[in-house]
């Protein structure tokens, strides 16, 4: 049994509890109450019991935003099984590797979305047990096999330091990587009670957690399977959306799409965004036009929320190029390499310490040794803290991009473009447009006399390594720019697509011989 330590599950299940006929999920034409997804979560629970699964088993979930994925991960979690949930889209042998690393016992699929990975996986793990969330030839329909089990309130098979979640980050190296999360955890960021949370982001992501907390305050979750800017507008006024998660991608489309300024959206109390340094421009006019909603959070996988830039300080434009303050429950060092503290106004490597922080990441006690020090994390991120206490992020030390909410690794659009034939080698760098979005190119040179050109490349590319990690450029270049160690120039490379008016012939022809 859990213990009277605060745990995640047991919030959302007495969230649930305490207004039992409310709307607590909706998604399209379905309203299920409070009472339709508790009896759901102890069907389910049932279910994965009677086939052999328990306390410490590794349960792995392939869905978008269905309530039964929602429902089947506290349906696991009550087990006492340890729940991954990797984004359902990413690519197949992406998935069996992660499967895989996940130690799954045993595999939740969509079998309208995600049949062709779990095909892959039941290849690669057979002793795993497949059940799929509705009828299908492979595997057990868990749906039917619960709708035969009792809805009564089933005791808590966790204990509050069992690891409940593995969250996928590919961190700075872009090789499998899994936070453990633990049952205990602290009701942290609280959620106003009775919120109408739209998610239309993966549940698999930090908005996943948003959904479960507003449960656990009493609220309605609104699920909807993929961002569309006009179906979120609909939806705002239709439900009357009080909450929502849009990273600023897709902040930017809800701002240019054409019927924001007929929809009613006075419902909107908070738009919370994070994922990447937002464009202040954008910021302004999305305050501008939806009103003292914004709410940005610095937050890593890692720690959750550490800093925080609330509605009313997005009126002052100083402070929209800043990640606001932290928490008042969070410390933030900034330190210089060796961990020494730095002054403020200085520019360092960001550490934090939060309640919510990881218990490390799976399956790898030495990268957990070096990340963290007396429970302060090293994020990898760099930045500064000013007089005030305001948190600047300036960028990171690895160089990885985070492009409309995905980590893109050098290896992901490298690899595919080395494989061409008439390629010699390949570099990716990261460079921000207008909005200040992070934009993946990469640089190519050729074997001499090629006739390969860029859009070519970057169709290989597509075709090879999946749009995700296709770069929006590529340059071909008789010779990849060199720094004086002898490593590709990043920095040189950016300088020619962020430069006005695009490419510079002139600075590509200083580049011959390099």
């Amino acid at each position: 049994m859990a213990g009277e330590e605060p745990t995640y599950t047991a919030l959302v299940l007495a969230g649930l509890a305490r207004d039992r006929g409310r709307v607590a999920v909706r998604y399209g034409g379905a309203a299920l109450t409070a009472q339709d997804c508790l009896d759901a979560v102890h069907r389910l629970a049932r279910a994965l019991e009677r086939a052999g699964l328990g306390r410490g088993d590794g349960v792995t979930v392939l869905a978008g935003n269905r309530p039964e994925a929602l429902l089947v991960r506290l349906a696991a979690n009550l087990l006492g099984c340890r729940v991954a949930m990797p984004f359902p889209d990413a690519p197949v042998p992406e998935l069996v590797e992660l499967a895989r690393f996940a130690d799954t016992a045993a595999l939740v699929f969509d079998p309208g979305r995600c049949l062709p990975a779990a095909v892959a996986v039941a290849g690669a793990l057979p002793s795993a047990g497949l059940f799929a969330l509705g009828p299908t030839a492979l595997g057990a329909d868990l749906l039917d096999l619960a709708a035969s089990c009792s809805p009564a309130p089933l005791e808590p098979r966790y204990r509050p330091e069992d690891v409940m979640a593995l969250k996928f980050t590919g961190g700075t190296t872009g090789r499998p990587k899994a936070v453990m999360r633990r049952f205990a955890r602290p009701p942290r960021p609280p959620l106003l009670s009775g919120a109408v949370f739209l998610l239309c982001t993966p549940l698999c992501h930090g908005g996943g957690t948003t959904a479960d907390l507003a449960l656990a305050a009493g609220g309605t979750v609104v699920l909807q399977d993929g961002f569309e800017a006009g179906a979120v507008l609909a939806a705002v006024e239709r439900f009357r959306v009080s909450r929502t998660y849009l990273p600023p991608h897709l902040l930017y489309r809800l701002l240019d799409h054409p019927l924001l300024s007929s929809a009613d959206t006075g419902s909107l109390r908070r738009v919370t965004y994070t994922g990447c340094p937002p464009s202040p421009r954008r910021l302004a006019e999305g305050t501008r036009r939806l009103g003292r909603v914004l709410h940005q959070t610095y937050s890593l996988t890692e720690c959750g929320p550490v800093s925080r830039l609330g509605p009313d300080e997005h009126l002052d434009p100083r402070l929209l190029t800043t990640a606001g303050r932290p928490f008042p429950d969070t410390g933030v060092r900034i330190t210089d390499e060796d961990g020494a503290p730095l002054p403020p106004g200085a520019t360092g490597e960001i550490r934090v310490r939060t309640p919510t922080a990881m218990a490390g990441y799976w399956r790898d006690p030495e990268l957990t040794e070096q990340v963290l020090t007396d429970g302060w994390l090293r994020t990898g991120d760099l930045g500064g803290l000013d007089a005030a206490g305001y948190l600047t992020v300036a960028g990171r030390r690895a160089p990885m991009a985070v492009v409309e909410g995905h980590n893109v690794f050098p290896r992901d659009v490298e690899e595919p473009l080395r494989a061409h034939p008439e390629v010699r080698e390949a570099v990716m760098f990261a460079a921000t447009d207008a909005d200040r979005l992070e934009r993946v190119h990469a640089a190519v040179c050729v074997v001499p006399g090629s006739a390969v050109t860029a859009e070519q490349l970057r169709r290989w590319s597509v075709e090879r390594g999946g749009g995700r990690s296709a770069p929006d450029s590529v340059l071909v270049l008789p010779g990849i720019p060199l720094t004086g160690l002898g490593k590709p120039d990043l920095a040189a490379l950016r300088a020619l697509v962020e430069a006005p008016g695009g490419r510079a012939v002139a600075t590509l022809g200083a580049l011959e011989g390099a």
